[in-house]
């Protein structure tokens, strides 16, 4: 029968077990600080700004922890100066308000609005990519001080 040991990782689960909750909501709100910059700038890119209280309401609401592991969701918060919830707003101009526009006569302006233009969930793999660079550059960070 063969045995098998391993004692160079000892080290390394120690410094993991010395990050404890604080560090790791630290690490899922710098994720949470991109992902509303990231927001913010498509909003702006896509021309969803009339008053611009939508695009100013983006913030990260509570923060959730479960097991080890800490979760936040962004998304726009509160509502604007006529009492329309901003998430709401957000939701229908991504997704639209309706089924699908009849493709044998030609698109009218209206017709527009009822498919509503993706702008947040077809950049998601964007917003992903600047989210995990954040993360990793605050995890970085954070463990080369427990390294010191």
């Amino acid at each position: 029968m063969a045995k098998f040991e391993y004692t160079g990782g000892e080290a390394f689960e120690q410094k993991l077990a010395e990050m404890d909750r604080t560090m790791i909501k630290g690490i899922v709100m710098a994720g949470a600080d991109a992902c509303v910059k990231e927001m913010q700038n498509l909003i702006g890119a896509y021309h969803h700004v009339r008053t611009g209280e939508m695009q100013k309401a983006v913030a990260p609401a509570k923060y959730h922890e479960d097991l080890g592991t800490g979760w936040v969701e962004v998304y726009p918060q509160g509502t604007d100066s006529r009492g329309v919830d901003n998430a709401m707003k957000a939701f229908v101009i991504n997704h639209g308000i309706g089924k699908r526009p009849n493709r044998s006569r030609p698109r009218k302006k209206a017709d527009r609005n009822r498919t509503g233009d993706k702008f947040i969930t077809s950049n998601k793999d964007r917003m992903q990519r600047g989210v995990f660079t954040a993360m990793q550059a605050e995890s970085d960070k954070l463990i080369s001080k427990l390294n010191d």
